[in-house]
């Protein structure tokens, strides 16, 4: 490349990089920003321009900010902002030409390097991505995760600075335990390995009471009585252990989303009290663990340790899928609820992840979706994973902190797979430091 020609890669970037910045900035500040608003805000700074500091805080306004009581905040954090936005684009000498380019709407650039000429037919996430780190499905769904990162109160997002980036086949490091997180309460774990059990069903067992009639028991008697029936045995449900089969994302994304103790707290738990429970961490392949937290000890963060167990990286949901229905075909049956804890942000071939979840959705008695980002207020399922797997699952939870738990065993007890349960259903006030769990 001539020294001349400015580097518009490493400038799309740097601005991608300072939006999803500001956006984290505005959620700890308690700002209500829109899910997946870090895309529209780079295309409205886009159309304004990167070189009128005015149009380009009015252009955040507009696209970051619902409520017009905080427009302070963001007149508080733009400043800062806009200088590091301003001197990294100055460092990449292109800060002229960027801004020339967005107010002449001039397209004329090196294939794979426009960021701000962006015409009205051209699409965001295209522009976004050009030839250079980010791929369109990276760049997209960096901005997702950081847009739709986690509103739990029981997180501290203020003190969480992890920020791995996400991509198809990132670095895994090994599992260790980081941080204190949040424990499960012992109730609420309870009322959930309940609420699956009734799920994943129950077997008959005869009884002197209850008000159950065993019809097959009293016509196979009532042949003895040349077919009268003399009296009606009863039966009912006895109470029997889950059976589960539960697959982690382990991705970058999601362990950005979640509390990562408290997902090892409740594998842990889950099995320990079920008496099926098979567990499967996926990122870009799929491995085994149950017999690793069957040996845990109550330490899961380190027995995962000591096993040389990695995550993070990327995500190939559909083709981990293909290996769970090819090596472990018995993992999911008819008696079995599939617990899901993904993102849905897939990297892989969309035909495959609807091949995957059809298969899962056939074995599965139920398929329940425990997503992170569902925890974000105004949530939408609209990525292209999450909106594929979707149609397939029969329900969809919030999941990122321990009073998530409860909140899906209170649904699940009171309406079933089947009834009106989900996030949608979730009227917690995500607003507040209040115990949600209650």
């Amino acid at each position: 490349m001539r020294s001349d020609v400015p580097d518009f890669t490493a400038a799309r970037d740097h601005v991608l990089r300072e939006v999803v910045r500001l956006v984290r900035l505005l959620r700890r500040e308690g700002v209500s920003v829109p899910a997946n608003a870090a895309l529209p805000a780079v295309e409205a700074l886009v159309r304004v321009g990167l070189t009128d500091r005015r149009r380009a805080r009015t252009a955040l306004a507009a696209t970051l900010v619902t409520d017009p009581r905080d427009r302070e905040v963001l007149a508080d954090h733009f400043p800062e902002f806009w200088y590091r936005l301003r001197t990294g684009l100055e460092a990449t000498a292109s800060v002229d030409d960027v801004g020339d380019r967005a107010d002449d709407g001039d397209t004329d650039s090196t294939p794979g390097t426009d960021v701000t000429g962006v015409s009205e037919a051209a699409d965001v996430d295209d522009a976004l991505a050009g030839d250079g780190t980010l791929s369109e499905s990276e760049a997209s769904v960096e901005s997702r995760r950081v847009a739709d990162s986690p509103a739990d109160p029981g997180v501290d997002r203020a003190s969480d600075q992890r920020a791995g980036t996400y991509s198809a086949a990132g670095d895994r490091t090994v599992v260790a335990d980081e941080t204190a997180g949040s424990q499960l309460e012992r109730g609420a774990m309870g009322r959930f390995t309940r609420a699956l059990t009734r799920l994943s069903g129950r077997r008959w067992t005869r009884s002197r009471a209850g008000d159950a009639v065993d019809a097959r028991r009293a016509l196979r008697e009532s042949l003895a009585t040349g077919g009268a029936a003399m009296h009606l045995p009863t039966r009912e449900r006895a109470e029997s252990d889950v059976r589960a089969c539960v697959l982690v994302d382990v991705s970058q994304s999601v362990l950005d989303a979640i509390d990562r103790e408290f997902l090892l707290s409740f594998l842990d738990d889950l099995v320990g009290e079920g008496r099926s429970v098979r567990v499967f961490f996926f990122d870009t392949d799929i491995r085994e663990v149950t017999d690793i937290f069957e040996r845990a000890a109550g330490d899961p963060a380190g027995a995962l340790e000591r096993a040389e167990i990695a995550w993070g990286g990327g995500t190939q949901i559909g083709a981990a899928l293909d290996t769970l229905r090819r090596r472990w075909p018995r993992a999911v049956g008819r008696r079995t609820v599939t617990l899901v804890v993904s993102d849905g942000l897939d990297v892989g071939d969309v035909g495959d992840l609807e091949a995957g979840v059809t298969w899962l959705a056939r074995r599965s008695r139920s398929v329940i979706w425990l997503n992170p980002l569902a925890a974000t207020q105004g949530y939408e399922p609209t990525c292209r994973g999450m909106a594929t797997a979707l149609p397939y699952a029969d329900a969809l939870f919030a999941f990122a902190g321990p009073a998530d738990v409860a909140e899906v065993a209170r649904q699940l007890e009171r309406h079933g797979a089947a009834g009106p349960v989900g996030y949608e259903h979730d009227f917690r006030d995500r607003t507040r430091d209040v115990d949600v769990g209650q």
